[in-house]
């Protein structure tokens, strides 16, 4: 089982870029408009669309036996898919006759990032889960017209970027609930706050976080915990040395940094102070002394500049 697993896992992560070409050419095709509206929901579409077009792929790869399928998790259960045996019958309420779970959030590269959030709780996935994220943004087909067009994709182990996530968020000051200290007083075998976050000011971050931290008698919850790109925020030293920690040991996280700040470089350029740009500059044999605006360009202009970003302390 455990063989087949890490096949189907291997197998939809490998394929993702190609579907996501797919993807492309059908909405070039039957999405074209006027207008390209934020805010429109396309972003759900493309997700939906992810599971369809995998699924046509994962057909012409099946064979008798083993043979896997993107199912939709129903009931609004909190991940979106399942990859399932094609031929055996599936229980989502026990993941019977399932092999993992696939989380797919969509960013369009001009909205506003906090709609897209990750924030489901580590303890919650398994260990071959997956987080699927699409970048998106609306391209000019001709003159008048544009379509939704995945510009870029990331799919990995859901649970390092959990971790990379709530390491992150302690360094920023925040914390995580404690069934044996709930701050509702819940019973430690029936609390249902265990690892709940809280922000630096010990207000709950979701709805299902203790009551009695609401950040206010008008607000129910902060919803800043797990936004895909504000996760990746630091606000000290000690922040930045927790990062680049993670980044440094992980090759999970490591991508997913990089994916977020190839696609959103002035967040990239923000989380290095510029003497570090300097000294990077100089190991590539750029000149260091360029405006920052110039430095950044020449160095991004090297295909191996976040590799390198990933071994500064």
């Amino acid at each position: 089982m455990d063989d087949i697993k890490t096949q189907a896992h291997n197998t939809v992560m490998a394929l993702t870029p190609k579907v996501c070409a797919s993807i492309n050419q059908f909405s070039a095709d039957g999405f074209k408009t006027r207008g390209g509206r934020l805010g429109s929901g396309m972003g759900l579409l493309l997700e939906a669309m992810w599971g369809y077009h995998m699924n046509q792929e994962l057909e012409n790869l099946n064979s008798s036996g083993n043979a896997v399928e993107i199912a939709w998790l129903p009931d609004n259960e909190y991940n979106d898919f399942a990859c399932v045996f094609q031929d055996r019958d599936w229980f989502p309420n026990n993941r019977t006759g399932e092999l993992f779970r696939i989380e797919a959030k969509s960013m369009n590269l001009s909205a506003d990032e906090s709609k897209a959030h990750f924030d489901e709780l580590k303890k919650n996935f398994t260990g071959n889960d997956l987080l699927l994220v699409l970048v998106w943004k609306w391209e000019e087909l001709d003159k008048q017209r544009v379509y939704p067009r995945i510009v870029d994709s990331f799919v990995g182990q859901a649970t390092i970027i959990a971790e990379l996530r709530d390491a992150l968020h302690i360094a920023r000051g925040g914390s995580f609930v404690d069934s044996k200290k709930c701050p509702d007083g819940c019973d430690v075998k029936t609390c249902t706050h265990d690892g709940e976050p809280l922000n630096a000011a010990g207000k709950r971050e979701r709805l299902s976080g203790p009551n009695s931290l609401r950040p206010s008698a008008n607000v129910s919850f902060a919803a800043n915990f797990g936004g895909l790109i504000r996760m990746l925020k630091t606000n000290s030293a000690d922040a930045r040395k927790v990062f680049r920690e993670v980044r440094k040991n992980n090759e999970v996280a490591h991508q997913y940094i990089s994916f977020i700040h190839r696609n959103l470089p002035s967040e990239e350029k923000n989380q290095y102070l510029t003497n570090e740009w300097r000294i990077l500059a100089q190991k590539l044999g750029i000149k260091s002394d360029l405006e920052i605006e110039e430095l950044l360009s020449q160095i991004r202009s090297k295909e191996n500049y976040q590799e390198m970003l990933r071994e500064l302390d």
